[in-house]
C-alpha cells in the first residue's frame, strides 16, 4: 500500500512535468532568425571567445562555502533532537562538532585560501 502511494506521486510528477514540456513546446513561437540566435550580453554584441579561464579563487571560495552550508544545515535536525534529549551528551555532541567546523575554517584560512588576492 505504501509503495502504491509513492508509485501514484512518481506517475504524477512525471505526467506533470512532461505536460508542462509538451504543452510549451506546442506554444511556443517558432520564428528563428539571425538576431534570435545571437548571443545576448547586456544588449552589447560580443567579442572574442566565450571560453575564458576563470581564477580558481573563486572555485576554492564556492567550494569552501558549500562545504559549510552542508555541514551547518546537520545542526538543524541536532537542534530539534536536543530538545527531547535530556543530558549533556547531546551538548557535548553539538559542541565537538561545531569545533571540527571551527577547526576546518582555521584551516582554511592558514592555508591561504581565502585571501582575495
Amino acid at each position: 500500500m505504501e509503495y502504491g502511494i509513492l508509485f501514484t506521486f512518481l506517475v504524477v510528477a512525471v505526467i506533470f512535468t512532461a505536460g508542462g514540456i509538451i504543452v510549451n513546446y506546442l506554444l511556443m513561437p517558432k520564428k528563428p532568425n539571425k538576431e534570435k540566435n545571437t548571443i545576448y550580453e547586456c544588449g552589447i554584441d560580443p567579442i572574442g571567445d566565450a571560453r575564458i579561464r576563470y581564477n580558481l579563487r573563486f572555485y576554492v571560495f564556492a567550494l569552501v562555502y558549500v562545504i559549510f552550508a552542508v555541514e551547518s544545515v546537520f545542526l538543524i535536525p541536532w537542534a530539534i533532537i536536543y530538545k527531547k534529549i535530556s543530558g549533556w551528551f547531546p551538548l557535548i555532541e553539538g559542541l565537538i562538532f561545531i569545533f571540527i567546523l571551527i577547526l576546518g575554517l582555521f584551516y582554511v584560512i592558514k592555508k591561504g585560501d581565502l585571501k582575495w588576492v
